[in-house]
């Protein structure tokens, strides 16, 4: 029996492509080892569901100059543009008018992905240094850009929050 070269090449995607998907799973165990969640809400709007998200830390303890990850379970369709833009006005009002919006933007648009419901996104911060991204567990891409990927986790984290019933279910604080 004989296999075209054309056969042996998909074979060889396909086997590439589950490798990836693979070790992208395992990457997010093996950055944070000992992770467990130390606390998860919704965010509601007009009585729906957007979204539930999970904030995991080392032993189930936030500290926020420790590596954590986000996951954020999608109930409604949204493009990464719109999730861009949407980040980009969640950190402004935290922060402030950003003079480098676009290309804040653009490298935001990056590492996200199209979500329709019951998708996930998962970021892993590690403060200082950058955060990685998962779409479903498949590896997005990393930003670099420490200062972004802290105003990124800001949106939840932060005290001036646009949501913070939601940041206090994160960090475990209210039931």
């Amino acid at each position: 029996m004989s296999i075209s070269i054309g056969k042996l090449f998909l074979i060889g995607m396909i086997v590439l492509l589950v490798s990836v998907q693979a070790h992208a799973r395992v990457a997010i165990l093996e950055e944070l080892p000992q992770s467990r969640m130390v606390g998860s809400g919704e965010l509601t709007w007009m009585g729906m569901t957007v979204y539930r998200a999970s904030l995991y830390a080392p032993e189930g303890r936030y500290r926020p100059d420790q590596p954590h990850a986000i996951k954020i379970n999608y109930q409604l369709k949204f493009s990464r543009e719109r999730m861009a833009q949407r980040s980009l006005k969640e950190i402004e009002q935290i922060f402030g008018t950003q003079p480098q919006r676009e290309k804040m933007a653009q490298q935001l648009t990056s590492v996200f992905c199209d979500v329709a419901k019951g998708d996930h996104i998962t970021g892993v911060h590690y403060p200082g240094k950058g955060a990685d991204f998962y779409c479903n567990d498949g590896l997005l891409g990393r930003l670099d850009d420490a200062e972004l990927a802290a105003a990124f986790f800001a949106i939840w984290l932060n005290p001036r929050t646009s949501e913070p019933r939601l940041r206090g279910e994160l960090l475990g604080k209210s039931k």
